[in-house]
């Protein structure tokens, strides 16, 4: 059931919450594990720590590593140098278990959303149950060493087992409060974490421990437990989505079903009970191959459209898990199962614990060689002059980026001094998201962050989400130039129109509360000048409530209301539309593409995604009183968008622009603002100690 549920999830196939066969296999993993050390406390008085990490290396590693090394190789030659890369970085965590913690700190990142999922991202789950493992032998020997204690003093006959089930208890409640109060907060980062998931594996593992208690249920009604169990998991599967969050107390449910499948199956009668169709041959021998077909079959997924030329259908997506099911079923009777006999590493659990540090090791090799045979990022261009524009003679600052940007649209070769290189670019954000001025997740209080000249008495704001952030660099220098105080408020993923937004198809709440925090802030601050950017989210665009209607959509009407809060909350205020989106995240297309770098460059048609509503928005600003900035210019000649000017790589991802360009934009906005800049100058000479004048 677990391993069905997961790959019909990840093929799309009409299981919205398949991801719950991983909490599942937590579950299956959790009893199973536990069974097997309780089996042997019972019968030998101790548990050989040695034993059982050699028998989870032997269980584990080959088949793990064989996938690793095969999708290594295949990430080098069919993702571009880059991709790869990133690819090596991912198995080289997932080769030490810590798969989960790289991935949630790479996730989390606002600024990675557009990074394509990685073909060993499953290994999340691996590296959460290999850490529960390191601990749990650790805790069961603590347990016993505890009851030692108390029957020597009490001289009692006390179950040492009592003492477990008390730990692991606790560990298990701890977690899933955790789980659950966390659920909104952080749902990347809890996602992924041992933390949210512990209560899942112990729950396998009190099942295991409880299981004497089974064997008073009446055979009938455990069959029943055993049927609604499967109920549980199947309810869960079918209602759930990427919008539940999750783990949470949602997790309850399959694991809930997982444990009364398990529990009540040790007794049920197979005729009353879920083993009629889960004890069938067809289940039982896709349950032995389930974690060949686990590790198999997302690699083939996520590789197979850079083999195929084209993203996968749903028939394609079901038809490479099939061929995926074949490459498990083969890894597990010519690896995975002969490896697990071999009796010479059972019987000396040393030698298992160094096979496992050899297999570990090839794993870490293999990414090792693999960078420079697959992933060379050599620029095959000469370096060449940074762009400086400078007003001089009859040439204006637009004549002259308009002239670079023609020139970028035939860049072929990629210079050998771009700036930011390739493999900095998904790293360089702007210093104010480095440092939390651009407030990220379910925080909502901008903290008002101050830069520019901090003495001044002349403020400006920056007010927008991440697509406005990325003006900062160059806002900031205008504002050293001019002597204002600049203060950032700004939050990813929420625009400053006031209008809902919709994430994973429900309401993401703190994009209101953030929006009115920084209003309050703005009109208190009356600064001299707003200047306002955002996204268009015009798909995940929800009416917000007290919003007046009348202009055109939910988008416009949200525009309009954020417009007019400024013009009488601010003295001036300036609106810069969003900016042109690629097709592909830049420095991956780049990378690939280093000798001739035109097929990363897109049609003007398709950089503008909306370009009627930004006529509209430009006609609200200016019916607002509200100087508006149509950047498109800025970015791009009137037929194509390039992704490189001389030695500036202009996008970090499809839709942000590095601080680099930014920065080299600087004199153009300055020029575009002209007039607002000597009206405040005027300001501060008529009033020079007044503030925000």
């Amino acid at each position: 059931m677990a391993v069905v549920l997961v790959v019909l999830f990840h093929c799309g196939a009409w299981i919205p919450g398949g991801y719950v066969g991983v909490d599942v296999f937590f579950v299956i993993s959790g009893f199973l594990i536990t069974t097997q050390l309780v089996r042997e406390l019972r019968q030998t008085g101790r548990i050989s720590l040695c034993g059982f990490y050699a028998r989870r290396a032997r269980r584990i590693l080959p088949a793990a590593t064989l996938t690793t090394v095969v999708t290594v190789v295949a990430a080098g030659l069919l993702l571009s140098p880059l991709s790869a890369i990133r690819v090596f970085g991912d198995a080289r965590a997932a080769a030490v278990f810590g798969a989960n913690i790289h991935f949630a700190a790479r996730d989390a990142n606002y600024f990675n959303a557009d990074l394509p999922p990685s073909p060993l991202q499953h290994y999340w789950s691996l590296s959460v149950e290999e850490q529960f493992y390191f601990v749990w032998p650790l805790l069961l020997v603590l347990s016993s060493l505890v009851w030692l204690g108390i029957r020597h003093r009490s001289r009692s006959p006390q179950p040492r087992f009592r003492v477990v089930i008390v730990i692991l208890a606790t560990v298990a409640g701890l977690s899933l409060a955790v789980s659950v109060l966390d659920a909104t907060r952080s749902a990347t980062v809890d996602y992924y974490s041992l933390a949210t998931r512990a209560w899942e594996l112990a729950a396998g593992a009190l099942v295991a421990l409880s299981l004497p208690l089974a064997a008073r249920l009446d055979p009938r009604l455990a069959g029943v437990l055993t049927w609604t169990g499967v109920a549980c998991i199947a309810t869960a599967a079918m209602i759930f989505s990427n919008s539940t969050p999750y783990p949470g107390d949602a997790a309850l449910l399959p694991v809930a079903g997982a444990v009364a499948i398990i529990f009540a199956g040790s007794v049920a009668r197979k005729r009353w009970g879920a083993e009629a169709l889960l004890g069938t041959a067809p289940f039982q021998r896709v349950g032995a191959w389930s974690y060949s077909w686990y590790l198999w079959h997302w690699p083939v997924l996520i590789l197979a459209p850079a083999l195929l030329g084209h993203s996968l259908s749903k028939l394609e997506a079901l038809t490479m898990a099939l061929i995926s099911l074949v490459i498990a079923v083969l890894s597990f009777v010519l690896v995975e199962r002969p490896i697990r006999r071999i009796q010479t590493f059972a019987r000396r659990p040393s030698l298992g614990l160094a096979g496992g540090g050899v297999l570990v090791a090839t794993s870490l090799a293999a990414v090792t060689l693999a960078g420079p045979v697959f992933a060379s990022l050599r620029a095959a261009g000469p370096a060449v002059a940074r762009p400086v524009l400078v007003s001089h003679g009859t040439t204006s600052l637009t004549a002259q980026l308009s002239a670079d940007l023609r020139a970028g649209v035939q860049t072929r070769r990629v210079p050998s001094n771009l700036d930011p290189s390739l493999t900095a670019a998904p790293q360089d954000d702007p210093v104010i998201a480095k440092n939390g001025c651009l407030l990220v997740d379910s925080a909502v209080k901008s903290r008002g962050c101050v830069y520019g000249d901090k003495t001044s008495h002349t403020s400006v704001v920056l007010f927008g989400d991440s697509h406005g952030s990325v003006w900062f660099p160059a806002l900031n220098r205008i504002s050293l130039q001019q002597g204002w105080r600049l203060v950032v408020m700004a939050k990813s993923g929420c625009p400053a129109a006031a209008v809902n937004v919709v994430r994973h198809g429900s309401l993401f709440t703190n994009c209101p509360i953030w929006r009115q925090d920084a209003e309050r802030q703005i009109a208190a601050l009356h600064p001299a000048l707003v200047v306002v950017a955002y996204s268009q989210y015009l798909n995940g665009a929800r009416p917000l409530a007290g919003v007046p209607t009348g202009y055109g959509s939910t988008w416009l009407d949200g525009t309009e209301a954020t417009f007019r809060f400024l013009h009488h909350a601010a003295a001036r205020v300036v609106f810069i539309t969003d900016v042109p989106m690629l097709t592909q995240v830049a420095p991956d297309c780049v990378s690939g593409h280093m000798s001739d770098v035109r097929p990363c460059t897109v049609a003007r048609s398709i950089g503008i995604r909306y370009p009627g509503v930004t006529h509209q928005e430009l006609q609200l600003a200016r019916r607002n009183h509200i100087d508006g900035i149509n950047s498109t210019p800025w970015f791009c000649t009137p037929v194509r968008c390039p992704v490189i000017v001389d030695n500036i790589l202009m996008y970090r991802d499809a839709q942000h622009m590095t601080p680099q360009w930014s920065r080299f934009l600087t004199p153009v906005l300055a020029d575009a603002i002209k007039p607002i800049i000597r009206a405040i100058n005027a300001d501060r000479a008529i009033a020079p100690g007044a503030r925000n004048q």
